[in-house]
Formats: C-alpha cells, structure tokens, sequence
C-alpha cells in the first residue's frame, strides 16, 4: 500500500510540473496603450505661442538683520521680518529675454508712506526667500516684544 501511494505521489507531481505551451505562439494579437481594444485616442493640447512674455519682479522691504525667531512651543526659525507690502514691477515683452532684462533696468517702483508690519494679528517672515504669515500670539515673548518693537520704531518716522 505504501509502495503505491508512492508512485501515485510521483506520478501526480510530474504531471504538475509540466508547461503548457500555446499551439500557436506566432498568432497572439498586439493591444494598444489605452487599455483591452485597440480604440484608444490620445490628445496632446499645445498651448499656442504667446505674443507677449511677463517678467515680474517682486522686492519685499525688510525690517532688521536675519535672526532666529522661536515659538510659544521653543521651535525655531530663521527668517526676516518684511512689510507687508512689496514692490511689484511687471514688464511685457516679446521675447521672453527682452522682457526680463527690461524688468531688470526698469527703475524702482516708490516706496509707500507706512508701512504694516501687523496685520490681523500677525507677522511676515521671509524665509528662504518666500514670505511667509505667522500669527503674533504663536511666537514667544520676547520675539513679540521685538516685532511690536520694530512697528513702533517705523511708524514713529
């Protein structure tokens, strides 16, 4: 009995192990990208040449030195304290070069006659070179000393 569990065990694994090949391999059909049929569009949207390029240039005015700002929860982050309002010269011009350079000549726009440093509530950071809103009450202390500090000095001139 055992002698012919083992060949019926040796008999069933090698009928496993066999590969089935297709009988014609040469006849399998191609599909498209676009799924199971071959009725698949693509588009591709080509924005039409512009006429004009702009080149913006934007400055923000900054008050004080780059210093390490905390939190109320110690974290900290470096960064300058900028108005809120900047200084925006646009330029349109064909080519795209032209515009820039001529951004680049272009004189400073004027400056406004107060600046806000609070708004709301709260404070610009420039960090990294991308400004940023912090809210007053998420600092600490004295980093809220020193920003109502800095409004006082330049709204006093």
């Amino acid at each position: 009995m055992n002698r012919l569990t083992g060949i019926f065990l040796a008999l069933s694994m090698t009928a496993l192990a066999q590969i089935a090949t297709p009988t014609t391999p040469t006849k399998f059909g191609q599909r498209g990208i676009s799924g199971g049929t071959n009725s698949g569009n693509a588009a591709v949207n080509v924005a039409p040449a512009a006429s004009e390029a702009t080149a913006r240039i934007t400055s923000h005015y900054s008050f004080g030195e780059l210093r390490q700002w905390k939190s109320a929860d110690g974290r900290s982050l470096l960064g300058k304290m900028i108005a809120f309002e900047d200084a925006v010269i646009e330029v349109k011009r064909q080519p795209a070069a032209e515009a820039q350079s001529a951004a680049m000549a272009a004189p400073a726009p004027k400056p406004p006659e107060k600046f806000t440093l609070l708004r709301e509530g709260k404070i610009r950071l420039l960090v990294n070179n991308k400004p940023f809103e912090v809210p007053l009450d998420k600092l600490s202390a004295e980093d809220q000393a020193f920003a109502k500090q800095v409004e006082a000095t330049v709204n006093a001139k």
